[in-house]
């Protein structure tokens, strides 16, 4: 009894992760931002007005082989449902023509494809990927975890190092937040569910002017719109979630693997976190030196506003001592 009114407690004030109809904190802004990515894809499809064949030339160990696949159609996880279900389940990203590439992304020509699985030899490039779909998958829990009338605007996914040991996403709350623990295995739980679903993350490539209207209502997302290089913008989606990021990802949430996943949060409202891959055991002592180890705050790559922030928190801790 006790357990379900602290329950109840956490889902009335502080989130709603236990509710199966768990929505995004804006009840009007991401429907609005899903309905123009739906638009935006729907539109490119549009352009393809003939099939076009390219040549698919599958190298490593297993089945080498040529196929012969649709222009800006066909997508690496086809290629492998040509092959077998293990590359289907175990491909966390593709090489082609040397280049890292997400599973569910169109082939644009002629290419050398290479599936990449997260036990290769060389996880350099999926290691990347593996830690950017985390950043992501742990900003959309927190779209999605607080009521609807607490405005919860996520920043970014700051770059750090994979040497740190965590992943991380910066977010502007209205109040200073310190989560307790029981808040935290809310959060957590909801990461398990989503991760327990196989949530594909979606990519889509759009202009400068898409992407300022999917993110008109976020200073931050038109601040990093405003300074990307490149005359596109890459997304990508998780569930209802659109974000900003270069990629790739891997293909979908089941490769965090469901109690694999860690939520901490620091004063900088930068909420960090450390996921093992579902085809990995690990031991409970080893789990509990890399959740510990995440829950180091990492003060690199931080907003101004963050670190205005953390002289502030500092300059009272010093006060108060």
């Amino acid at each position: 009894m006790k357990l379900i009114k602290k329950v109840a407690f956490l889902t009335r004030h502080i989130s709603r992760c236990f509710s199966s109809e768990a929505t995004a904190a804006s009840t009007a802004i991401t429907p609005r931002q899903n309905e123009i990515f739906n638009q935006e894809k729907e539109r490119q499809l549009s352009l393809i007005k003939r099939i076009e064949k390219i040549e698919v030339d599958h190298i490593g160990a297993d089945e080498p082989c040529k196929l012969a696949m649709n222009k800006y159609l066909s997508t690496p996880y086809n290629v492998a449902m040509h092959l077998n279900q293990r590359y289907m389940d175990r491909s966390a990203i593709a090489m082609v023509n040397g280049k890292p590439w997400h599973m569910l992304q169109p082939l644009t020509e002629d290419c050398e494809l290479r599936f990449i699985t997260l036990k290769d030899d060389d996880v350099t490039e999926v290691n990347q990927a593996f830690w950017k779909s985390c950043s992501l998958m742990m900003a959309a829990v927190l779209q999605s975890a607080f009521k609807d009338d607490i405005p919860v605007e996520l920043a970014r996914a700051p770059d750090i190092p994979i040497t740190t040991g965590c992943f991380a996403y910066d977010v502007n709350l209205p109040f200073k937040w310190q989560p307790t623990r029981e808040e935290l295995i809310c959060l957590n739980r909801q990461a398990f569910m989503m991760a327990d679903r196989k949530v594909n993350f979606e990519r889509l490539e759009v202009s400068r002017e898409v992407a300022n209207r999917i993110f008109e209502d976020n200073a931050y997302k038109k601040h990093q719109v405003e300074h990307t290089e490149a005359d596109r913008v890459v997304l990508f989606r998780l569930g209802d979630f659109v974000d900003i990021t270069d990629g790739p990802l891997i293909t979908n949430t089941g490769f965090m693997g469901p109690h694999r996943y860690v939520f901490t949060c620091n004063k900088l409202l930068r909420f960090q976190g450390v996921a093992v891959p579902s085809e990995f055991r690990v031991h409970h002592t080893t789990w509990s030196i890399l959740e510990e180890r995440a829950r180091k705050p990492v003060l690199v790559d931080l907003a101004p506003n963050m670190k205005s922030r953390h002289r502030i928190d500092k300059a009272q801790e010093d006060t108060a001592s």
